[in-house]
């Protein structure tokens, strides 16, 4: 019945249309196929629709309206197809509309109008692809295409969850190598050091499918956090996965999340592709300029997938939206193995014909830097993280105990380029907070994802996947006041504290004997980490080449044997961002 209705509607003849707004237009997002093909995964029973940019079709009272005469046939043909049509963004057309131009403004870049796309889904299955067909004969149609696939990109883990035999999770940092020193990890630890180093201040959006968001290392920041479509799927390890690696709790059992003080937010798509839009408009908007949106999810469309999300025309287009309104968004690259420069993806992965500003995320051998063989590659991929033998929250084939067992479960297999993204996305987050806390201001999204590209350990073999960030080279690229202790720590023996700022700058170089545990907020300086007393030790200026070097003496006393302390230091700005701001910590302990 539905293909016979197609056919008598293949007969209407199509009105030309000659004239939209004139005035700046966003870049195209692609062109249309002579004939569309519906890939593995693909709906069959639900399209989206994006019209031209300018003819401002809005949805009144159940029929597309527009001033172009073309709208009164494609009403027909879709009242024809039997079928229902709404808006593809839950949020107000008022606030797409200002979100649009906020972005805009903020970026110079013309943006597509969010509220020209729709979806339509059949009441029951057909011919998707020759429906699409007929609406890509409408002039004032620019694009329809089937709704794709979705899904965590994530690999299945092996083996059954081992006997715990105790009440309390062990301490498993030593075991997330991902957070070590380049070129095994992203030098996690050397971030967190830092004023904003653990995250702090910033906020997190995570965009997937569902989490157990009352799991014992992530629950203190994430319990309760959703926004948008709800409820999410409970309990989900995927999520749960995602967000130890990013915030698990700093208390000494289970992992140490690389990012362990961001606030997060949880935005689930409910397992529709065609949700996504609205649950990053959702999670962007609640996070705000500054913040991180991440996309933890493959989709399944016409070219070889599973493959980014993005390359579905209205979540490329959110997307956009969000950077441009400086929000940083990190994507899965998928797991398909897939080179995302054939043609067969039309350019879309092709920066040179469009770029959402998205941070995109490849997947190594785990600690090897070699492309792992599962990982999509292509020159759109900007860098690239562990993508096996995660060690992170959920699942529980390394730990679990309890009933139920969903909050007290670790494993040690999390893979894809879903553990991928949280590694690079953390490492960003690193870079980001300690950039709002010393200087005040918040990098750019494309500023960032450049800063992780150009400062990152190189990958090995493969396909490209991009680099892996290192923390610390992308700290002193950007110039940031640090200190270094190094010496002969034995009683007699010297601590020399090198200093690095910018030319000029008085210093204090702080003592302490113990560190808080959560940073103390001294505006305009950042966060200091030393508990009181403390005390200031020496105080001098950078030279003209912004460095120091202070030497101390340790006194020749056998009971200072096994004491510690902390250094700190704080800089004055004279010149540059920001009014001044607090060093990394250093320990010594005399030997």
């Amino acid at each position: 019945m539905f293909r016979a209705i197609l056919v008598s509607l293949s007969a209407i003849t199509v009105l030309a249309v000659t004239t939209f707004a004139q005035g700046d237009r966003p870049a195209p997002l692609g062109s249309k196929p002579t004939q569309t093909f519906v890939g593995n995964g693909q709906s069959d029973r639900m399209l989206e629709i994006k019209f031209v940019h300018g003819s401002d079709v809005r949805l009144r009272r159940g029929e597309l309206a527009s001033e172009f005469g073309e709208i009164r046939q494609v009403n027909e043909v879709l009242a024809s197809a039997d079928g229902n049509l709404s808006r593809l963004m839950t949020q107000s057309e008022e606030w797409l509309d200002a979100w649009r131009r906020q972005g805009e403004e903020r970026s110079g870049v013309v943006l597509h109008d969010l509220n020209l796309f729709y979806r339509f889904e059949l009441a029951e299955p057909g011919p998707i692809g020759e429906l699409c067909d007929l609406l890509n004969r409408f002039e004032i149609v620019e694009i329809a295409y089937p709704s794709a696939g979705v899904s965590d990109p994530t690999l299945v883990r092996l083996g059954p969850p081992p006997s715990a035999g105790a009440l309390i999770a062990p301490d498993f940092e030593s075991q997330q190598g991902y957070r070590q020193v380049a070129p095994l990890g992203v030098d996690a630890d050397y971030g967190n050091t830092f004023p904003g180093g653990r995250g702090i201040g910033i906020t997190i959006a995570d965009v997937e499918t569902g989490w157990t968001d009352d799991h014992e290392d992530i629950q203190h920041q994430a319990l309760g956090n959703f926004v948008g479509l709800t409820p999410a799927p409970y309990p989900w390890d995927h999520g749960t996965a995602v967000l130890g690696e990013l915030v698990g709790e700093n208390n000494a059992t289970g992992v140490l999340g690389i990012c362990s003080d961001s606030d997060i937010l949880m935005s689930s798509h409910l397992g529709s592709s065609s949700n996504i839009p609205t649950a990053i408009a959702n999670a962007a908007a609640a996070a705000g300029s500054g913040d991180v949106v991440v996309l933890e999810v493959q989709c399944f469309a016409g070219p070889p997938a599973p493959h980014p999300c993005e390359y579905t025309d209205s979540i490329f287009a959110t997307v956009q939206t969000a950077t441009a309104n400086g929000v940083h968004v990190f994507a899965a690259a998928g797991n398909g193995d897939n080179n995302l420069d054939s043609g067969a993806y039309g350019g879309k992965f092709d920066r040179n014909v469009r770029d959402s500003g998205a941070v995109m995320v490849g997947a190594s051998n785990g600690s090897s830097l070699d492309k792992a063989s599962f990982s999509n590659f292509g020159t759109r991929l900007d860098a690239h993280g562990w993508g096996f033998n995660v060690v992170t929250s959920g699942y529980g084939d390394l730990w679990s105990e309890g009933f139920p067992s969903e909050p007290h479960e670790y494993t040690a297999t999390f893979s894809g380029t879903s553990s991928a993204t949280p590694i690079v996305t953390g490492s960003g987050i690193i870079l980001s907070a300690i950039h709002r806390a010393i200087f005040g201001s918040d990098l750019d999204p494309l500023t960032l994802r450049s800063l992780l590209t150009t400062t990152g350990t190189p990958q090995g073999a493969g396909g490209q996947i991009g680099p892996r960030p290192n923390v610390r080279a992308a700290l002193a690229q950007l110039g940031m006041p640090r200190i270094e202790a190094t010496g002969s720590w034995t009683p007699g023996g010297f601590v020399q504290v090198d200093s690095e700022g910018a030319a000029g700058d008085p210093y204090c170089i702080l003592l302490g004997y113990s560190l808080a545990s959560d940073p103390v907020a001294v505006p305009p300086f950042g966060y200091l980490f030393l508990n009181a007393p403390f005390f200031c030790i020496r105080i001098g200026n950078l030279d003209l080449s912004g460095q120091a070097t202070d030497i101390a003496s340790i006194p020749n006393n056998p009971a200072l044997i096994g004491k510690v302390g902390y250094l700190q230091e704080v800089q004055t700005f004279f010149s540059g961002p920001g009014t001044g701001g607090l060093t990394n910590w250093e320990r010594i302990e005399i030997q």
